[in-house]
């Protein structure tokens, strides 16, 4: 049996630690997304609560689910749903 080729990129593990700062800074960069997020957190946790049949004002309605989130980047959706309950695996 032939080794695993490693898929580790790098140029990417360069472009990716350059900007790591700057992603949890609400007036760089990635600013837009800080604006966005509460939104795009409310949408999915009212979406998510209704459909799994959760109680949308508990402390932690995603207690006990686990939840991927591809394309992650610096984890701005990815620690809000940790907080409300979820085991968050961020890749």
């Amino acid at each position: 049996m032939a080794a695993a080729a490693p898929s580790l990129d790098p140029s990417e593990v360069e472009k990716f630690s350059r900007i790591a700062a700057e992603w949890w800074d609400p007036k760089g960069k990635f600013g837009l997304l800080h604006v966005f997020n509460p939104v795009r957190l409310a949408w999915i946790k009212e979406q998510a609560t209704a459909r799994l049949g959760r109680d949308p004002l508990a402390r932690q309605p995603f207690a006990g689910l686990r939840l991927l989130d591809i394309g992650c980047g610096g984890g701005l959706l990815s620690e809000p749903m940790a907080r409300l309950g979820a085991a968050v695996v961020g890749v």
